[in-house]
Parts: C-alpha cells; sequence; structure tokens
C-alpha cells in the first residue's frame, strides 16, 4: 500500500507510549489541527533552553553566539525543506496567521508598486482557511479595495472557469490555498501563478496544510509569498513561517517595530534591517524555531515522498471503508486524485454533535465544527462537518476503528430522517399555542432584553422548543445576524419551523440536540439563552461547560431556572390540585423543575470559566389564555404527565375542578393571570 513503518515511527513519538496505568492515548485523527510531535524535536527544545539559552543576534559571548547559529541554523534548515534560494527569504513569525497578517499589513504601507490601496482588487477562493481571508478582507475594508472570489465546483475542487475573469489588470494580489483544511483538495498553482503574473498581481500561497505532507518547492510553485506553520509539521507551537522572494521582502516595510528590525536610527531619520530581519521585531521565538529545524530534520530522514506515499495510500483506503458507513456523506472530492489525507463528513439524520460525543468516547480525537473556513461549508450547504485527518503515525487499523464507530453510532442512534412537515406535532401543539404566548414568551422578552443582542451577532437558543426566543433573538441581531436553536424534540423543532422569522430578522437554523450529555452547536457564539431548561439536564456541570465552549471571549450568557414552587403562584396551585387529588407523592414528580436553586447555576457558571457572574431573581407577569383547562397542558409536558394521562374521566374531572378553585381568585374573561419567578444568571465568557 506505500506504508511507513509506522510501528517503528511511533516509538519516536512519547505521545503514543503508555501511560504509567496502562492505558493508551487516544486514537489521533486531528493532525490537520495539529501535529504531534517526535523526541527529536522535543530533545532539541529542551537542549536549547537548558544548555544554550540566550538571546540571538546581539550578544558577542560564547553562549549568545551559539544561540544565534542554532536560530540561523534553523532558518537554513527551514530554507533548504522548502527550496528556496537563500536563508534570508525565510521570516520566522509566531504562526502561518501571523505571517499572512504580516503581509497584509506591509502592502498596505508598500511604495506604489506594491501597495493594495483604493479600488485595488483582492482575489481570494471560497476554499480559504479564515487566516487566508480574514486578513485580505480587513485590508480591503481599511483601503476601499474590492474582494473577489473563485469558487468550488460541485465535486470539492476549485473552480478555474473563471480565473481570467476575476484576476485582471484591476488585481493587485491573489491570495490562494494550496490544500483546503476541510476538502482536502489540492489546488493547482500553476495556472493561477501565471495568470496573476500576466497581469502584474502578486500570489500568496497559504502551505499551512501542504508543506507537511508534500515536501513543496517554493520557486518551482510559482508564488510570490508562502506562508505555513510549524506545529502542523512536528515542529513546536508558536513558530510559523513566510517564504517570500528577496527582492520583494526588501522592498516591503516592516509590521512591527522595535527592537532588531531596525538598521540605524538618529533623532530624525531611520533605517530598517535586511529581510529577514526588518520583519522580526523584538526578541524572536529561539527554542521554537530550533525546534522546527528539528522538525525538518526528522521528515527528512523518513523522506517526503515516502510521507506523501503513505498518505497516499491512507486516504485511499480511507475513502473506500467510510463510504461503506451508511449515511456518510462527504465533504469534498470523493476521489484520490490531488488529495490530502484528511476528510469531512456529515452523517445523514444523525446531528454532528451526537457523533462527535460518540467518537470522544470511543477514544477518537477528530475535529468538529467549521474548521475556519465557513465559505467551503456554506457552499455545501452544511454549518459544520466532522473532520478526519491522518498523519504517517496513523494506519488502516486505525481508519477501520474509526468506520466501525460510525457504523455502531448509525445503529444505536435514531436517525430523525422524518421530513419535519411529515413530523407529528399534535402532542405537543398545546405548548406552542398555550404555554409560549401566555408564559414562556414573556420570559424571552425579558432574557433577550437583558442581553440586549447587537445587530450581526450570532445567538444560540438552548431548548428552543417551538422557536419563540430564537424568533426574538433574530429579530434582535437583525439580517446580519444567525441564530441557531437546538431542542431534543423533534416535534418542538417542526413547530418552531411552521412559523416564519419576521421580515428583517436573522436566519434561524433549528438543529435537533442531545440532553445527556448536552449537545449544542460547533459554531462559536456572541450569546447563549437557555430558559428553563439546565433543570431537566442530568449532569449540569457537562452542560455549563459545553455552554462555554460554544461561546467566544466576550461573548455573554443568560440562564432563567424556575424559583421554588411558594414565589410561582400558577404552578403552586397545580401542584396543589394534584396532591389533593393524587397524593404527595405522586404530586411530588411536579417539583423536579423547583429543585435548582440559583445559587447552584451561578456556581456552576463560575465553574465553567465564565465571570461578571450575576444573580437575579425576577417576577414577571403572564395571563394564560383559556383559563385552568388550558393551563392544566403543563401536566403533559412535567413528570407527572404519564399520571394524569392514565386517569379514569371522573379524577380527570376532580383535577380540573381543583385546578379550577385554586386559581379562582385569579381567573376573569381573559384567563388565568399571576406572577411567575425565576433565578436569572447572566455572564461573560472569559
Amino acid at each position: 500500500m506505500g506504508l511507513l513503518d509506522v510501528e517503528t515511527i511511533r516509538k519516536s513519538f512519547p505521545f503514543f507510549d503508555p501511560a504509567a496505568d496502562g492505558s493508551g492515548p487516544p486514537v489521533y485523527l486531528d493532525s490537520a489541527a495539529t501535529t504531534q510531535k517526535p523526541a527529536a524535536v522535543l530533545d532539541q527544545l529542551n537542549a536549547y533552553y537548558t544548555r544554550s539559552n540566550a538571546n540571538v543576534h546581539r550578544g558577542v559571548y560564547r553562549l549568545a553566539v551559539e544561540a544565534t547559529e542554532l536560530y540561523e541554523g534553523a532558518r537554513s534548515k527551514v530554507a533548504a525543506f522548502v527550496g528556496a534560494r537563500r536563508s534570508e527569504e525565510i521570516v520566522f513569525t509566531k504562526n502561518a496567521t501571523e505571517a499572512v497578517n504580516l503581509l497584509s499589513y506591509s502592502l498596505m504601507w508598500a511604495a506604489d508598486e506594491h501597495r493594495v490601496g483604493p479600488g485595488d482588487e483582492i482575489v481570494v477562493t471560497e476554499m480559504e482557511h479564515h487566516s487566508n481571508l480574514i486578513p485580505w478582507r480587513l485590508l480591503a475594508e481599511r483601503v476601499g479595495a474590492k474582494i473577489s472570489y473563485l469558487g468550488i465546483t460541485n465535486d470539492g475542487r476549485l473552480d478555474l472557469s473563471a480565473l481570467e475573469e476575476r484576476v485582471t489588470e484591476r488585481t493587485k494580489l491573489v491570495a490562494v490555498v494550496h490544500a483546503s483544511n476541510i476538502l482536502g483538495t489540492i489546488n493547482p498553482i500553476a495556472p493561477i501563478a501565471a495568470r496573476a503574473a500576466e497581469v502584474g498581481a502578486l500570489l500568496v500561497v497559504d502551505a499551512a496544510q501542504s508543506v507537511p505532507h508534500l515536501g513543496i518547492d517554493v520557486n518551482a510553485l510559482g508564488a510570490d509569498f508562502v506562508t505555513f506553520s510549524g506545529h502542523k509539521m512536528c515542529g513546536p507551537t508558536g513558530i510559523g513561517v513566510l517564504w517570500g522572494k528577496y527582492d520583494l521582502l526588501a522592498e516591503l516595510p516592516p509590521f512591527l517595530g522595535g527592537g532588531e528590525m531596525i538598521e540605524t536610527v538618529t533623532v530624525d531619520a531611520m533605517a530598517y534591517a535586511p529581510p529577514p530581519l526588518r520583519f522580526e521585531a523584538g526578541t524572536p521565538p529561539v527554542a521554537q524555531a530550533v525546534g522546527l529545524g528539528a522538525a525538518c530534520d526528522y521528515l527528512d530522514s523518513l523522506g517526503m515522498d515516502a510521507i506523501a506515499a503513505h498518505d497516499q495510500a491512507l486516504i485511499e483506503y480511507a475513502l473506500d471503508r467510510l463510504g461503506q458507513v451508511p449515511g456518510i456523506r462527504f465533504i469534498g472530492p470523493e476521489n484520490t486524485a490531488d488529495r490530502l489525507p484528511l476528510m469531512s463528513f456529515v452523517l445523514d439524520g444523525v446531528p454532528l454533535q451526537q457523533v462527535r460525543t460518540a467518537l470522544d468516547q470511543a477514544g477518537i480525537a477528530v475535529r468538529s465544527g467549521h474548521h475556519c473556513a465557513q465559505l467551503a461549508c456554506s457552499r455545501f450547504g452544511i454549518p459544520a462537518a466532522v473532520r478526519a485527518s491522518f498523519y504517517l503515525y496513523n494506519t488502516p487499523a486505525e481508519v477501520d476503528f474509526l468506520a466501525d464507530t460510525l457504523e455502531r453510532t448509525r445503529s444505536t442512534t435514531t436517525v430523525y430522517a422524518t421530513p419535519p412537515e411529515l413530523t407529528d406535532t399534535r402532542p405537543v401543539r398545546p405548548y406552542k399555542e398555550i404555554l409560549m404566548p401566555g408564559i414562556f414568551e414573556p420570559w424571552g422578552h425579558a432574557l433577550v432584553g437583558a442581553l440586549a443582542p447587537a445587530p450581526g451577532a450570532r445567538a444560540l437558543d438552548v431548548g428552543t422548543g417551538p422557536g419563540t426566543v430564537a424568533r426574538l433573538l433574530a429579530a434582535a441581531v437583525g439580517p446580519t445576524g444567525a441564530v441557531v436553536g437546538t431542542d431534543i424534540s423533534a416535534g418542538m423543532l417542526a413547530l418552531a419551523k411552521e412559523e416564519p422569522s419576521a421580515p428583517g430578522s436573522a436566519a434561524i437554523q433549528y438543529v435537533e440536540c442531545g440532553a445527556a450529555p448536552l449537545h449544542v452547536s460547533d459554531e462559536a457564539f456572541d450569546l447563549v439563552t437557555m430558559q428553563q431548561v439546565l433543570q431537566y439536564v442530568p449532569d449540569r456541570r457537562a452542560a455549563v461547560a459545553e455552554l462555554r465552549r460554544a461561546l467566544r471571549p466576550g461573548a455573554r450568557l443568560a440562564i432563567a431556572t424556575w424559583l421554588p414552587l411558594d414565589r410561582n403562584p400558577l404552578f403552586e396551585a397545580l401542584h396543589a390540585a394534584l396532591t389533593s387529588v393524587l397524593g404527595r407523592e405522586a404530586a411530588a414528580q411536579f417539583e423536579e423543575p423547583w429543585s435548582l436553586s440559583g445559587e447552584e447555576v451561578a456556581d456552576l457558571v463560575a465553574f465553567a470559566g465564565f465571570g461578571q457572574v450575576r444573580l437575579d431573581r425576577w417576577t414577571v407577569p403572564v395571563t394564560v389564555a383559556g383559563g385552568a383547562e388550558a393551563l392544566s397542558c403543563l401536566y403533559s409536558f412535567s413528570a407527572v404527565g404519564p399520571e394524569v394521562a392514565g386517569l379514569g374521566g371522573e379524577r380527570r374531572t376532580a383535577l380540573l375542578d381543583a385546578v379550577r378553585a385554586n386559581l379562582a381568585d385569579r381567573t376573569d374573561a381573559d384567563g388565568v393571570h399571576a406572577l411567575t419567578a425565576s433565578s436569572v444568571v447572566t455572564a461573560t465568557a472569559i
């Protein structure tokens, strides 16, 4: 199959050593995010810090000279690894993202020939990682340039049919990913490079995924600049690379100012250092560079051709084996030509969050989400996907284990394949028609008002039911925002989809989720609401941790939980009626939603890593149209529902009479009126 001797290779990686208790590591299938590190790299890092640690380029004592030689030696190793003509073409950054940002700022400040300014055009692709998209979008916004896109074909390849139409004499820069981190596609750079050169545009290639697998030659690639990261090629985190043609680097101004990037400075003049130092202000990541040099040595020792052959054999096997999993749908090319050893997929009918959790519980480490490639996800009509990515230490047996686990997951998970319009909503319709307008909508207005969503925000409503709070959020964040509503009930979500959002509202995506454990979307949100749900979740600590995972730093959270029955006259009246007809033991089941205190919720939120935790006790007036008869539908949605449903006609009448009597002083022609009370915990993700 062209496979490497993985058993021997794994002995070079401490990650794969058994733990003291004999347990092994997870099946690691997330190398597209970051690779494991061989001992040769870790040893070099340790040796530098313990025996060679000194600042570089400045001292003339022996240790400082040795540190400088190690740092510049690493630069030479990286240059040789990617075929650079001289080591000065290698600029060390902290990651590939910083390398792209360095370029975007330098081009904003460059001399006329290379400066990107008003009216200029930047061409990117819909396949880009955000690291090679957002910096160019920001540059365009700042200088008044225009962004245009090369699209993606239905089979996950870069669509070059409009290349000449998109890349014109007005184009100043083209930015393209060499290999997609979500689709696995390896893009043909040569025709893009030729067209860019024809119109005089600069070409920037994001090679973060390709350098670890393909052994690229930057000059043969035809690019002007290439960026990549150390941690994806067995090197340390905190080190990235910008390669650029030396003449171009020499013409660009620096990105950051400070020590080392300056050649001379006087009170009224200064001269920049030559590349690469002009782009490496301050103390550089010396140890990380040394580690990256060691990673280049390690990969060279295996041979990039051998690594590429191993990758090809794995992806061929994986596409075939996983293709046998019922309901799997690959996002990207389904053939192995020009393909990295990674695959993104969904299981039709099985929520992504359940797939992710099942794989994690089986000991398989994969990535899920939009993979910082939202344009590609949107192109294929999905918000997110699971991604399995392989490298030189993975085996066909691990592919089998992944496929077997997916098959078990599908066979043991209820697959919701019924179209929403055919879902039976009759059992839950009273929730929408009676409880939502009477009780939950007033609380939804209070929660959304407390969070004061900004236009354009991304919001998540957990336990969305028939979507009332989701629609309130959608109206608040407006058409530039987005809302996801999750619920464990297919019937509830079917109700939610019946009612459209108000004009001018954000799009709403309804997602079926789990409750034990709680699952939420893999997207990042600006705010989350949870109304009267947490008390029903078995593992509350895990649930709040899941909410924290879904929020970006600075995002806000609001959780409402009912206060005890004596603070909620409506529900106390229902409880008293149950006690009089069914007895205390049965009525105790009705108390469950009120068993979770606000203090406990606040403690859970603080423990999960939220800050600015605040606990308030709110009361909100509610009116349930239809009186006691309508309000009694709440029994059906509580733990006592089966017992109430099983009552004979005489006892059901007695229960309804008891409810009427208990609510007589709060009932008029408009319905039942009362105050409801909840603990409301608000917090900020830190």
